[in-house]
């Protein structure tokens, strides 16, 4: 097991871009013999390659504030960061401890802020798979993991494992997809409802559940992907090209959320979810504190 303040980088061998549109992709496998992560590198004439959409991702990611800006600015989601900011506010506040951020890349923040993904890369500190976390049990002052559960196999394994490395008190901050089209990075596998949300948490003690985006948000992205495939007659290329059109024309509408999402039905159709939640300190103690309806 790795000690979760000092962590490690495992070995990973080195790679070569393919191209703009085709790259190799990276894998991480357990070593059976050992606790070690390894990165593992597809071989040239492999299928299985990231999409245009994962790469310009991944070229954005180099530069966080970029990334945030074009998200803001053209992407299809406004997005509600309170939970994500009261988190951050708990981070600010506690120097002495140490927080993670699951699958969130090399985004750093604070100094005490250490990051986990499946790829090597700036600011990741370890290389490892969320379904099996080499971490010591209950190491983690805090943990946020943004934008992931949807693309692992199980996100129940990955959310025991999660409750399993954190301290008892600890707070973990969420942010799942619901009404959103599939976007593969490397691979998309579910979405998740409000209700659904806090049966995956039960084991913890929900402290809030909030729209992250709204029915705008959700309605531009999908009105962006439907136009973009019924105008692509069949070529991927036409798809690319009218999906960042549309995306160019749409966005604006996403403010529609500043209202939508602060009513009470907006759950039914909200592109995504945003939760916070703590370890209980005692077993036993888990679930919702309060009825609250799920709303920004």
């Amino acid at each position: 097991m790795v000690d979760a303040h000092n962590g490690f980088v495992s070995q990973y061998a080195p790679f070569q871009a393919l191209g703009a549109l085709a790259v190799m992709r990276m894998e991480t496998r357990r070593d059976e013999n050992t606790s070690r992560v390894c990165v593992q590198r597809m071989s040239p004439g492999s299928s299985r390659r990231r999409d245009w959409i994962l790469e310009l991702k991944n070229r954005l990611r180099k530069s966080t504030r970029l990334y945030d800006a074009a998200q803001y600015l053209i992407g299809p989601v406004l997005r509600n960061d309170r939970l994500e900011k009261q988190f951050r506010q708990i981070v600010r506040q506690h120097p002495e401890k140490v927080f993670w951020n699951f699958g969130g890349g090399g985004f750093r923040g604070f100094s005490n802020f250490k990051n986990l993904d499946c790829y090597l890369g700036p600011n990741v500190d370890l290389v490892a798979d969320l379904h099996a976390i080499p971490l010591v049990a209950q190491s983690l002052d805090g943990v946020t993991c943004v934008a992931v559960l949807e693309h692992v196999k199980s996100p129940a394994q990955v959310v025991r494992e999660t409750f399993r490395v954190m301290k008892p008190g600890a707070i973990a901050h969420f942010n799942v997809p619901f009404m959103q089209p599939y976007h593969a990075s490397p691979a998309d596998y579910q979405r998740f409802t409000s209700s659904g949300l806090r049966h995956l948490f039960r084991e913890f003690q929900v402290l809030d559940l909030q729209c992250m985006g709204g029915p705008a948000s959700a309605m531009v992205w999908l009105t962006t992907e439907f136009l973009a495939i019924a105008l692509s007659f069949g070529s991927r290329r036409l798809h690319a090209a009218w999906f960042l059109c549309f995306t160019v024309l749409l966005w604006p509408f996403k403010y529609l959320d500043l209202i939508l999402r602060s009513y009470s039905a907006s759950e039914i159709m909200s592109s995504n979810f945003s939760i916070l939640v703590r370890k209980p300190a005692e077993q036993g103690k888990a679930g919702s504190p309060r009825n609250r309806s799920e709303r920004s």
